[in-house]
């Protein structure tokens, strides 16, 4: 299987090309094999050279410093730092370096070159069908670029399998290529090209058919439901100017059934999810992320009676924001930051043990501003404000012995709210002075910080810093390790 998956992969990116063929009649081969090695060529060179522009931005750089320095404004306070670029893919040397041009051109001429001597051939049409043409591969082809023996196993999976591509004409001098797995021709993805659009469209429902037919075993394992629909789009907008996108075409539900009960794993339509836009010409790169209602479900597991039979949600109404960098920008806007329009929480059956509300009267969302002091520091604003309120109640979980819920928890209410201020809150890191003792903190500028925890409260006016204690002033959560103080 691992090379049938391998097989799969390899093909889903070959075939990620193609525009231009007769709206009236089925594509011939040549016609086929022409237009998907240019355009697959065309596109790799492109979105090569857009990664190289964006990485050559200084203000991405900028950006990337500005954090680093917010970052270590935080060693006064016990909060988590952010998360470090140490960690890379162990194989990660083996794929795409878009970044290396000489690299990516010697890639593009392999890719094309593939397509037209090894998979869209005359030798592996079938059949014409209206305005499609069915090409069935056969393994001592595509196992291979020519330049040694196919490998015998995907030899043996190609032939077994009845591979087949349905190449269709589509409107506006377009193509469809519909991948066809097994005797059933299941339909796990296709392939959609338009003048300036590529889309790779995986159906969830059809992988699930396409594994039944090629693997019993592997298809055991599978969930029970597998149903939605993802894409992946590439948009040309120019020689330098691409624009990379994921999305959540039709709702996502998977379902694993057990002898404890069903794993279920939700997320509704969303369009764009993801997307990456990188123009060279003007020396621009935006990203944004988009996530709508997204719910995990999974069975008590426990040794409390009174809990089995219920199951754990966890709902967490959407993750947003965009951010953009141009050429010699120094101030960055990330737009739209929210956690969904709706309630975000925990349950278990019924109870409702965690809650999350961000912005709850002030549209669930905010813009937040990055920015340089005269002293080169990190300023961050935010519009309208920040509220963050967190719910904790716990308390049906003591039924289960082998679990420890401190008392703090059992019904509490924690709440962050950074407000007011011409023009917004606004704060900055503080570096630490071996001179004074100052361990580093978070200096309010404008507007007020203030956190609360039951009776417990933190507030910290314009010109203070938030800190942290020696020592926890006893009452049991994390506000008892912060307070305000001078910023010296």
């Amino acid at each position: 299987m691992r090379n049938a998956r391998s097989w799969l992969a390899g093909v889903a990116v070959f075939a990620l090309v193609a525009t231009g063929c007769d709206s009236e009649n089925p594509p011939d081969a040549q016609k086929v094999a022409d237009v998907t090695a240019s355009r697959s060529a065309e596109m790799v060179r492109g979105v090569s050279a857009s990664v190289r522009t964006m990485n050559g931005l200084p203000a991405v750089d900028s950006l990337e410093e500005a954090l680093s320095v917010f970052s270590a404004g935080f060693e006064g306070v016990p909060l988590p730092a952010l998360p470090s670029e140490e960690a890379e893919e162990e194989d990660g040397s083996s794929l795409p370096d878009f970044s290396n041009e000489a690299e990516t051109n010697a890639q593009a001429e392999r890719l094309e070159k593939y397509l037209r001597e090894r998979v869209f051939t005359a030798e592996h049409v079938e059949s014409t069908e209206g305005d499609s043409t069915v090409f069935l591969l056969k393994g001592e082809n595509v196992c291979t670029d020519g330049s040694q023996a196919a490998d015998t196993d995907c030899v043996k999976f190609v032939n077994q399998s009845e591979l087949r591509i349905r190449a269709t004409t589509l409107d506006d001098d377009g193509l469809e290529l519909t991948f066809l797995i097994g005797s059933k021709k299941a339909q796990p993805m296709s392939l959609r090209f338009l003048p300036k659009v590529i889309a790779l469209v995986v159906d969830l429902g059809g992988v699930k058919s396409a594994v039944q037919q090629l693997d019993a075993e592997a298809a055991a394992a599978l969930p029970t439901v597998m149903v939605g629909q993802v894409e992946l789009k590439v948009t040309k907008e120019g020689a330098q100017h691409w624009i990379v996108s994921g999305s959540i075409l039709q709702a996502l539900r998977l379902e694993l059934t057990d002898e404890d009960g069903t794993l279920a794993i939700s997320s509704a339509r969303a369009v764009p999810l993801v997307e990456l836009e990188a123009d060279g010409v003007a020396k621009r790169a935006r990203f944004l992320l988009d996530l709508n209602t997204t719910e995990v479900s999974l069975p008590y597991s426990g040794v409390a009676p009174a809990l089995r039979g219920k199951n754990w949600t966890a709902s967490l109404s959407g993750l947003s924001f965009t951010l953009e960098a141009t050429e010699n920008q120094k101030d960055f806007t990330v737009g739209h930051v929210g956690l969904g329009d709706a309630q975000s929480f925990l349950s278990l059956g019924a109870d409702k043990l965690f809650t999350l509300d961000l912005n709850s009267q002030s549209g669930r969302h905010f813009d937040l501003n990055l920015s340089r002091g005269d002293d080169g520091l990190p300023l961050v604003r935010v519009q309208p404000e920040v509220d963050l309120v967190a719910r904790f109640f716990l308390a049906p979980l003591k039924a289960d012995s082998e679990m420890e819920v401190p008392s703090a928890y059992e019904e509490a209410t924690y709440r962050v709210r950074f407000t007011g201020g011409t023009g917004g809150p606004s704060l900055r890191p503080v570096r630490a002075n071996t001179t004074t003792g100052f361990k580093g903190g978070l200096q309010v500028v404008t507007g007020e910080l203030s956190l609360t925890a039951g009776t417990s409260s933190v507030a910290v006016s314009a010109g203070q810093c938030l800190v942290g204690r020696e020592t926890s002033s006893g009452g049991g959560s994390l506000l008892d390790y912060l307070q305000a103080g001078s910023c010296q």
